[in-house]
């Protein structure tokens, strides 16, 4: 029987990822297989610059800023012009910025 012997083969060779690894390691070197898993970023800096950009800016609204007197305007201003401009990647204290200002007029301050 072709399944049986299929099964015999497999039990040889240990699991369907280990056969693959075998194959892979004669074609490319193992330091591209043998590594910790990693993570993955989150495109924040490129949706707050496409499809949550008015979102971003009517959060980040220079005159209400001042008016609520927590962060500087003027600094966050900046910050956000160069991001959007590609001087500067601030996605990570945009973000920062943005859930504050987001839980700030959420709790009607």
């Amino acid at each position: 029987m072709v399944g049986v012997d299929l099964i015999k083969r497999f039990a040889r060779l240990g699991s369907l990822r280990q056969m693959l690894r075998k194959l892979l390691y004669r074609e490319a070197p193992r330091e591209l297989f043998e590594r910790r898993k990693t993570g993955f970023d989150v495109p924040v800096g490129q949706w707050i610059k496409g499809p949550l950009r008015q979102w971003a800016e009517d959060l980040l609204d220079q005159k209400r800023m001042a008016a609520e007197g927590m962060l500087d305007a003027e600094i966050v201003g900046s910050r956000w012009q160069d991001h959007l401009s590609g001087r500067r990647d601030s996605a990570n204290a945009l973000w920062s910025i943005l859930m504050f200002q987001a839980w700030l007029r959420e709790e009607g301050a």
